[in-house]
């Protein structure tokens, strides 16, 4: 048999394997078989495209063939890979095999041992993360000593980058646990990364964390053991919008008309805004064009209807001393008929009528006063 792609001593590859055969039980079920075949054999009725065994050697996928019975177990050696690819689809859309048959039948210890490991992880990575595949990763991970406590928490990050080593351990940790983590860590007197893991358990460190906060630490791992390389496509990277050049004119004429009610406080239409200098160039401006003269827009100068409006205005205003007469157009839409005399506002109440009051009596005059005698006299 030939030698697999992948050294099965080398630890990357052990984490591999471990995780795959986590992913086939019931509590690590990240991915289904159904998505094993649409990722390494995706099909439809009119074909498929082969990521898995076109890897193999014949000696390895042709016993899985046959074993399946839809092959010979002598022709399935000698097959090339445009002829397993045919067998395998017809199988597929024939129903002889389905997707559980199908993962059963290519192993994991056959699956790490032929297929890029990026690939796998690749595949893994993508599926529904639960808090138990995360924590499951990172033992292994430490287990096979591809990590150790040191780069843990120089490695972790919680709530978008704010927290970091030890402080996102603690921000999950109730009071009564971080006391007794000083008590023991006082007791060892060891303050070392390893010490600190010691003293609270790497168990209750993986159970306590944040999930976003193990995941971050689980992708730095894999840059680290070489399963992500920088230049690898993101899958979950989104494309950005290319910016938009529509015109004032544009926005106007695409967007959709709505009632003030059915906008938003925030809504408005999208206007590409091009960057012209701050300067006066109204007196440079060019006479706008007969076109754009019909459509109502002008440059540099008032339009016509605007003069003419405000000719009218001031018409109807009159001049300053009131002289002139009022036009034709007021004067017929307010008749003296229907003007009214006065105001209701000021409709005031008549006043009561005067009631003539007989004349008071004039008081009596008071009486006169003598000279006053003169001193010395008697």
């Amino acid at each position: 048999m030939a030698k697999p792609r992948n050294d099965r001593n080398q630890a990357v590859t052990k984490f591999c394997l471990a995780m795959e055969e986590h992913r086939r039980t019931e509590v690590g079920r990240v991915r289904t078989a159904r998505e094993f075949v649409a990722n390494f054999f995706p099909y439809d009725d009119n074909g498929a495209t082969d990521k898995v065994f076109n890897a193999m050697p014949n000696d390895v996928r042709g016993p899985i063939l046959s074993n399946w019975g839809i092959r010979g177990g002598k022709a399935a050696l000698k097959d090339d890979d445009a002829k397993v690819k045919n067998v395998v689809h017809d199988a597929l859309v024939a129903g002889d095999i389905d997707e559980a048959i199908f993962e059963e039948g290519v192993t994991a210890q056959v699956l790490v041992d032929w297929i890029a490991l990026a690939e796998w992880w690749s595949f893994w990575r993508h599926g529904k993360l639960t808090g138990v595949a995360i924590q499951k990763a990172l033992a292994t991970a430490r287990e096979l000593e591809l990590i150790d406590d040191r780069w843990f928490f120089a490695n972790v990050q919680g709530r978008g980058g704010k927290l970091k080593g030890t402080d996102v351990v603690c921000d999950t940790l109730s009071k009564d646990q971080i006391v007794a983590w000083v008590r023991k860590l006082h007791e060892s007197g060891d303050g070392s990364p390893a010490g600190l893991v010691s003293a609270l358990g790497w168990e209750t460190i993986l159970a306590k964390t944040a999930q976003d906060a193990l995941l971050f630490a689980l992708d730095a791992f894999a840059r680290k053991a070489g399963l992500v390389t920088d230049d690898a496509p993101d899958k979950d990277k989104k494309e950005e919008p290319a910016p938009s050049t529509r015109t004032l004119h544009d926005a106007r004429t695409e967007a959709p008309s709505a009632s003030d009610d059915e906008r938003g406080p925030d809504s408005g239409l999208p206007v590409a805004i091009p960057d012209i200098p701050a300067i006066d160039a109204a007196d440079n401006d060019a006479p706008p064009t007969p076109a754009a003269q019909e459509a109502g827009v002008w440059s540099g100068s008032e339009s016509p209807k605007l003069v003419e409006a405000r000719a009218k205005m001031m018409e109807m205003l009159g001049t300053p001393g009131g002289d002139a007469p009022a036009p034709a157009s007021m004067q017929e839409g307010w008749a003296a008929s229907d003007v009214p005399e006065k105001p209701s506002a000021l409709e005031w109440p008549e006043p009561p009528p005067m009631v003539n009051e007989p004349p008071k009596a004039a008081p009596p005059p008071l009486p006169k006063k003598g000279p006053a005698p003169t001193p010395g006299r008697s």
